[in-house]
């Protein structure tokens, strides 16, 4: 069940006084210009921020603050705006999950989905027939569409691969902290619904999502969009951007580089690129997320041709680390979710598998392999283990075994045997210690496949960390 969140929006007064603040300097080079700003957003954070009952700000202020932030020329401003833009995202939730307080116990109550009528930093609408990308690079103030979401991360990804930028280090900073909060707004609103469309199976509210309305728009490059989320993921960037763009400012005259100096910027930078490459992370998952509700509500009959086609992430994810192998180390270090990760490298592994020549026809009613199966069967003959090193490298599979035990580690043993199906009793009465000892078996495999085999670092750890879990629970 969906109901709308009814805010008060007659608050004419306060927002003109508070807006008023923005209306005291003549011209946009005005020295007041920095102070004022700074006071409207000092003034909305004691209006809604600070006290309990504290007043949502209207749209406009809204808008304000987001062209404040996007349009700032100081690193106190940018920072100022974004964290009251955070900061107000968490205090005024656009959507959120309610239980009635009813006789019912806690767990029979209904759960509603309740969402409010408030601005949003987005404009997903009806595509329209053009196509020119240069219609993004619009004024700040104007609001985010498919395509400018886009160019914003192509323009994170060309840093990441270290390509010359004409944006200074504020400019950069500015992009980051934009879309760490354009992440926040679609994980704000994807959330709630996606628990509610689990529990109740309400998929045109998940439809209605802003990120499936990101996603479905014919203006947006979908594959490009998870491929460059990829690479950034992949690359530690600031390392590129830092010394390339200090390069250029050495170069150059202008004014507007000064800021290279500043080191309160060069303190910010670390942290939010790390907060950048978390935000893409995010981004990922929720896009696995959706791609799984898909599946749900079409094995539902709850979808529909207006709901489109689209390649699950995870395909596409396992399609650019076969191109790029060497992508697979630095991907499976940054991404740390370890259910999706355990889904990921199984899927990859299983993909490389030699199969047999005759094999039983799959009854269509018949659930897919679960993830922790798939693996153990791909390492029982010498045949398959070859096959799979000849494919994928074999310091290539060494990574994804020690990093299939890390993502399994870091599941309790009730989720991990969600991940299992068809097994014996045994196995399911301690899912790790078995995955250690297919573990343990893969290496051996592998050593006996080539004599000459040198064992990475990190399948040493695995090795050993597999074999202290096997002594510790035995």
């Amino acid at each position: 069940m969906e109901k709308s969140i009814r805010r008060v929006t007659n608050y004419r007064g306060y927002e003109e006084n508070t807006l008023a603040i923005l209306e005291t300097f003549c011209a946009l080079d005005s020295s007041h210009v920095h102070d004022d700003r700074l006071a409207f957003l000092e003034a909305v954070r004691f209006s809604s921020i600070v006290p309990e009952n504290g007043t949502a700000p209207t749209c406009k202020m809204m808008e304000a603050i987001f062209e404040i932030m996007r349009d700032a020329k100081s690193l106190e401003l940018i920072l100022a705006s974004y964290r009251l833009l955070s900061e107000l995202e968490k205090r005024f939730p656009r959507v959120c999950l309610f239980k009635e307080d009813n006789k019912l116990s806690l767990s029979d109550k209904p759960v509603e989905l309740l969402v409010g009528e408030a601005w949003s930093p987005f404009s997903i609408g009806p595509d329209v027939a053009s196509s020119d990308r240069h219609t993004a690079n619009r004024r700040s103030n104007e609001l985010v569409d498919a395509i400018s979401f886009q160019l914003l991360l192509e323009s994170l990804c060309e840093v990441a691969k270290g390509t010359k930028s004409s944006d200074t280090k504020l400019e950069f900073l500015t992009k980051m902290l934009l879309f760490q909060y354009l992440i926040d707004i679609l994980e704000g609103d994807f959330l709630p619904r996606n628990s509610s469309f689990l529990e109740n199976l309400n998929w045109t509210s998940l439809r209605d999502s802003l990120l499936n309305k990101l996603l479905g728009s014919r203006r947006l490059n979908y594959k490009n969009l998870v491929k460059d989320s990829l690479f950034i993921l992949c690359n530690q960037f600031h390392a590129h951007y830092l010394t390339n763009h200090d390069t250029g400012a050495a170069k150059s005259s202008s004014p507007t580089m000064c800021d290279n100096s500043d080191p309160a910027l060069a303190f910010c930078l670390p942290d939010a690129e790390k907060c950048t490459c978390k935000a893409v992370q995010r981004f990922l998952i929720m896009m696995m997320d959706l791609d799984s509700s898909r599946k749900k509500a079409g094995m539902q009959g709850l979808t529909t041709r207006v709901d489109g086609v689209r390649t699950p992430v995870i395909e596409l994810i396992m399609d650019e680390l076969s191109y790029h192998k060497d992508k697979i180390s630095p991907f499976l270090q940054a991404f740390d979710e370890p259910k999706l990760k355990l889904e990921i490298v199984s899927q990859y592994i299983q993909k490389y598998n030699v199969k047999p020549s005759t094999r039983k026809r799959k009854l269509i009613d018949s659930p897919d392999d679960a993830a922790i199966t798939g693996f153990l069967k791909c390492f029982l003959s010498s045949t398959s283990t070859k096959g799979i090193v000849r494919k994928v490298g074999s310091e290539a599979v060494q990574v994804l075994l020690a990093h299939l035990l890390q993502a399994s580690m870091s599941i309790p043993d009730e989720h991990l045997i969600e991940e299992i199906s068809g097994l014996e009793n045994d196995f399911r009465s301690s899912p790790l210690v078995n995955i250690c000892n297919s573990i343990i078996s893969a290496f051996t495999k592998l050593k006996e496949t080539d004599a000459h085999l040198e064992l990475l670092p990190i399948s040493k750890e695995a090795l050993f960390t597999a074999a202290t879990v096997l002594s510790t629970r035995s």
